[in-house]
């Protein structure tokens, strides 16, 4: 992708790098405004994933809320005509996988808003990478991560169960008593990710973990394997592609541990990931053991306190909620939009009915006459990848693959996110699924099976 410093041009939007040779500050600090205390914010949440409202240089964007990132990072603008990043200069980033860096651009002295507090002095990467791209697995725009960045301002109190976070001034904050909460330090070796302490039960008994908490990753847990420690991987695994990092694909074996403790809270079997080895060569598996990702995080609220390095768990109602794996094998993106036909049957009283959905009257155009057919443009839902020998492989579902239906229910009635929690759900759960392929609309039926 060419860089010219002064713009870059990605389908429709205009990204505008205002290249400057002027000495730029340090990087500006989040703050609410003059004698407001506390502000409140609601996310998405998305595959485990925290999404935030941002605002930057005047424009609404989307992001992950990410512990496990140092900086603030955009990797993708697509849905938007235009987007000012200023003062920038050209680098090359690093991160896991096994590839090399990747070109970035470093642009400094932006202003970004969250909720009512802000930065006017920010620094933010963007990322010349097309593959890393949340939004197709997501449904919705994403458009970029930020971590530290933030944290390092605040007391966020992360509500997973009511999807809301309070921004609290650390001098104005005061801890309540709660007896059925953990709270612990965190510490910070690279100075801007957080880590803590849990304890496993390896084949050399109960041993303490030093481990990154990584709210921008949507697994349960990631482990190291570390023969010290007694860390292997479990003799029922499979090998299985588990994610991207900036410097490429990560792959590894998937399985469960039988249980991971948190202070006073035990989870029990717990999805795990174990990355190769070859993922790991920038990384002391000596130092660190591993990250505890969004499907442990949203078992708890969690108080977050970078300032007084500490954090605060407790449990809410996800906590006693089973840990699974996918157990269909599909994995189902947006891309595009199709044409949908609907048949509309007209009420007298101006509603419609769209096959037993009622419609408020002013949602599309319709025909004047009692029953017709109406066409929207819908979202796509494709198949992405099938997990070889799982129930939709073997019941004859294809890579490339249109979902239409899902269970009797139109594809675009389901949010993405949604549509894959039925996935998960339980297993000999009935999948019926109608899809379209080169033109041709099929029906598979197969039934959720454990995969571990």
């Amino acid at each position: 992708m060419l860089l010219d410093f002064y713009h870059f041009i990605n389908n429709r939007v205009l990204i505008l790098l205002l290249f400057l040779n002027v000495t730029v500050l340090a990087q500006g600090s989040f703050k609410l405004p003059n004698g407001v205390k506390k502000d409140k914010i609601k996310f998405e949440l998305a595959n485990n994933l925290v999404i935030i409202p941002v605002n930057l240089n005047g424009v609404d964007l989307s992001f992950i809320l990410d512990t496990g990132v140092n900086s603030t990072i955009i990797f993708s603008a697509e849905d938007r005509d235009s987007l000012e990043l200023r003062n920038a200069t050209k680098i090359y980033l690093r991160g896991l996988g096994k590839g090399g860096a990747v070109e970035a651009v470093k642009s400094v002295g932006n202003d970004l808003k969250i909720g009512q507090s802000r930065s006017r002095n920010h620094t933010v990467y963007l990322v010349f990478d097309e593959t890393i791209n949340f939004s197709p697995q997501m449904g919705f725009p994403i458009h970029g991560v930020i971590g530290y960045d933030f944290f390092k301002d605040f007391i966020l109190d992360i509500s997973y169960s009511n999807r809301v976070i309070k921004i609290n001034k650390p001098g104005f904050y005061t801890y309540k008593k709660c007896r059925k909460c953990y709270r612990t330090k965190l510490r910070f070796p690279d100075n801007k990710r957080p880590y803590m302490d849990v304890k496993h039960m390896s084949k050399n008994g109960q041993v303490n973990l030093n481990m990154l908490i990584d709210s921008g990753s949507g697994s349960a847990l990631w482990l190291f394997e570390n023969e010290e420690l007694g860390i292997k991987v479990p003799e029922n695994s499979f090998e299985d592609y588990l994610g991207k990092g900036f410097s490429g694909n990560i792959y590894g074996r998937r399985s469960k541990i039988n249980s991971l403790v948190i202070g006073d809270f035990v989870l029990r079997n717990v999805t795990t990931s174990f990355p190769d080895s070859i993922n790991l060569k920038r990384i002391s598996t000596k130092d660190r053991q591993g990250s505890i990702g969004g499907s442990i995080l949203r078992r708890f609220n969690l108080i977050v306190d970078y300032p007084n390095k500490k954090i605060s768990f407790k449990k809410n109602g996800y906590f006693d909620k089973p840990f699974f794996y996918n157990m269909s094998g599909l994995t189902i993106q947006h891309n595009g939009i199709r044409i949908d036909e609907d048949y509309v049957k007209r009420r007298e009283d101006n509603s419609y009915e769209v096959k037993n959905v009622t419609i408020k009257k002013d949602a599309v155009s319709f025909d004047r006459e009692l029953s017709s057919f109406t066409y929207s443009l819908q979202p796509k839902y494709e198949i992405l990848d099938i997990r070889p020998n799982s129930p939709a492989e073997i019941a004859g579902l294809k890579k490339g693959d249109i979902v239409l239906e899902v269970n009797g229910k139109k594809a675009h009635y389901y949010k993405l996110s949604d549509l894959n929690d039925l996935f998960y759900s339980e297993e000999g759960k009935k999948i019926r699924i109608k899809i379209e392929r080169l033109g041709v609309q099929m029906k598979y039926t197969f039934f959720l099976k454990k995969v571990i």
